[in-house]
């Protein structure tokens, strides 16, 4: 059982500057007026300030610098019991601090405020936090992409991002869940990051996207990187939104000062094969892992004035192509499920539960048990209607052995 205490902090300041004018000498109120309008196209150069942002832009607003971050600190109590024999107890509890995120964001425009960019950068932490990696606070690339919007509906994206599958990691950013970490069913079979290109369209009811791009976990790797690089990979999203706005679908959260309910329903699938593509040694090609993997989910979200609903239902199928399990088969189908909703109890205040499970092929896996997790806890938002700044605290159960789930222990796709 983990008990977790999250801070996210956030500050804004904002300075205006004024000029006052005489009347009392005609030659210095000239000389004022001159120096007014100098400042006034200076102004009209190049501003700077908070409007929800930190920002530096000209004074057309074609290009324009957003600064933004998250940290995200910790107290964990983690209590577990050990099975391990005689002499081990004072390994059945583990508490301390940790830094658990910190992100700097640098996004904007560019030439015109249709041509969109975003770079994101996290400290990573010293074990690892399952997206950046380990590396004693290392500063990795995480998001590195540009956006354009050919009209109103259509854009095109090319870069490093997250993979547009699961909602819960695609769609809803780190510092807008509902409890200190995303579900664990998540973190087993989220893609990630990976770079490529893609086509993607919204409009006041249905919005999809296609991607082409390196396969599932390739962020920051070399088109023949030793990793999971892919020979290709394909992934395409759709969603409808049965009534609502599509900005409220961006957090699980949903203030008492909420107007209205808001609705809606997606499906991703993401294909990709691998076995060609990989290291070279030389001018000699590595042997790469010979593998397809199909990810597939089904996910819908509703919210109303202080309360919400989530639930996602994720598929996966790997052909291994040679490698047997336990069942003398090459192939294995795993899924998972997440539930989970919240609810004000006053206007600062937001308690929530989720459950989820991660479900093994027991025709495949030596550890094929089921894995399932209940979450509850709450949120205290310091300023109210906000995200800038929350304290949260969770209580994570097990339900399950860790040791005998070959899915929570490998992690990932």
């Amino acid at each position: 059982m983990t008990r977790t205490l999250t801070l996210i902090a956030g500050a804004a300041l904002g300075l205006n500057g004024a000029s006052a004018q005489t009347d009392s000498d005609r030659a210095y109120a000239a000389e004022l007026r001159a120096d007014a309008a100098n400042r006034t196209s200076l102004l009209q150069a190049g501003t700077a300030g908070h409007d929800g942002n930190f920002f530096i832009s000209d004074g057309t607003g074609n290009f324009r610098l957003n600064i933004a971050g998250n940290i995200q600190f910790q107290y964990n109590l983690n209590f577990r019991d050990d099975d391990a024999g005689a002499g081990n107890d004072d390994d059945d509890f583990t508490n301390g601090f940790e830094l658990n995120r910190t992100t700097l964001d640098f996004f904007g425009n560019v030439i015109t405020p249709d041509t969109f960019f975003k770079i994101r950068g996290e400290f990573s932490e010293v074990d690892g936090d399952g997206e950046s990696g380990g590396g004693q606070g290392t500063f990795e690339l995480e998001d590195a992409f540009i956006k354009h919007h050919f009209n109103d509906n259509w854009y095109g994206i090319a870069g490093q991002i997250r993979v547009p599958m699961l909602w819960e990691e695609f769609g809803v950013d780190n510092q807008f869940q509902l409890a200190a970490e995303r579900s664990l069913t998540n973190e087993v079979f989220n893609a990630g990051y990976s770079q490529g290109i893609g086509l993607g369209y919204r409009d006041d009811t249905i919005g999809f996207i296609v991607a082409f791009d390196d396969g599932a976990q390739t962020n920051n790797t070399t088109f023949f990187g030793a990793n999971n690089e892919a020979d290709y990979a394909i992934t395409g999203r759709f969603d409808w939104k049965i009534q609502g706005d599509w900005t409220q679908f961006e957090d699980f959260t949903s203030f008492r000062n909420t107007e209205g309910v808001a609705a809606r329903i997606g499906a991703g699938v993401h294909w990709q094969e691998n076995g060609d593509t990989g290291a070279f040694s030389g001018s000699t090609p590595a042997s790469t892992a010979d593998f397809g993997l199909l990810l597939y989910t089904v996910d819908a979200q509703i919210e109303g004035p202080g309360w919400n609903l989530f639930g996602a239902f994720i598929g996966r199928y790997i052909d291994f192509d040679g490698v047997t399990g336990v069942g003398g088969e090459e192939e294995a189908n795993d899924f998972g499920f997440v539930v989970q909703g919240g609810f004000f109890v006053a206007d600062q205040v937001e308690l929530f539960a989720r459950y989820d499970g991660v479900f093994p092929d027991d025709d495949f896996y030596a550890a094929d048990e089921d894995f399932q997790t209940l979450t509850f806890g709450g949120n205290y938002y310091i300023t109210s209607n906000s995200h800038a700044a929350k304290f949260t605290t969770d209580v994570q159960i097990f339900l399950d052995e860790t040791t005998d789930s070959a899915l929570v222990n490998g992690g990932g796709v």
